[in-house]
């Protein structure tokens, strides 16, 4: 199934890159700045310097507001640390504009696709030595090469409906193999706690939802 889901991906590539240009004609993506999800040349990667880098991804705008808090407090107590956060959505990608222009280490970038050579390229050029995926952001290929380059990643504020669980347990076995591969689930309730494990989650928390 894993196999399966690298091969579908990288097949899907240039479909996928016709639905961003498409989106982006349609107003829904950054004009400028859209490329950043599909090509390699538009990563950007900046240098750590001897730093520390810890990549935040937040889809949507309310996953990113839910961790604006958690980037400001660690840009006051971590001196030594660079903050890479990645979004989705043009809403999301905006207000980050705002909220980080102050923050001379803290850098907004649109997540690439879950594409193997993407994430490989993408992991290779910014040498993140954390990765926090926040609410539901489960991407089977990043997390996989993140785990084979020993990347710690966590699962932050993770919330699991009961839709989305019945879709999970249909390829459960896949599923046991991404899951398990955090080192770390924050659940968001207790519903979303009882189904990571059941999904194969081996450390999990409860600390209650951020948002």
């Amino acid at each position: 199934m894993i196999l399966l889901y690298k091969v579908l991906s990288t097949l899907l590539y240039p479909l996928l890159v016709l639905i961003i240009y498409l989106r982006k004609f349609l107003g829904k993506e950054d004009s400028f700045r859209f490329k950043e999800k599909i090509y390699l040349s538009n990563f950007n990667a900046i240098n750590k310097q001897n730093s520390q880098l810890i990549w935040f991804h937040a889809s949507s705008i309310g996953e990113f507001r839910s961790i604006i808090p958690i980037v400001k407090q660690l840009n006051i107590s971590k001196t030594n640390y660079k903050f890479l956060v990645t979004t989705t959505t043009l809403s999301s990608g905006n207000l980050a504009k705002l909220e980080f222009k102050n923050l001379n280490n803290t850098f907004h970038r649109y997540m690439p696709l879950d594409v193997p050579f993407l994430i490989e390229n993408f992991l290779h050029l910014w040498k993140p030595d954390k990765i926090f995926l926040v609410d539901s952001e489960i991407w089977p290929n990043l997390i996989l090469k993140a785990n084979k380059k020993k990347i710690p990643i966590f699962l932050l504020n993770a919330r699991i409906t009961k839709k989305t669980f019945k879709r999970w347990k249909l390829i459960k076995k896949f599923a046991e193999k991404i899951f398990q591969k955090f080192d770390l689930c924050i659940a968001s309730n207790k519903e979303s706690e009882n189904y990571l494990k059941i999904l194969g989650a081996k450390n999990i928390k409860n600390y209650g939802n951020l948002k």
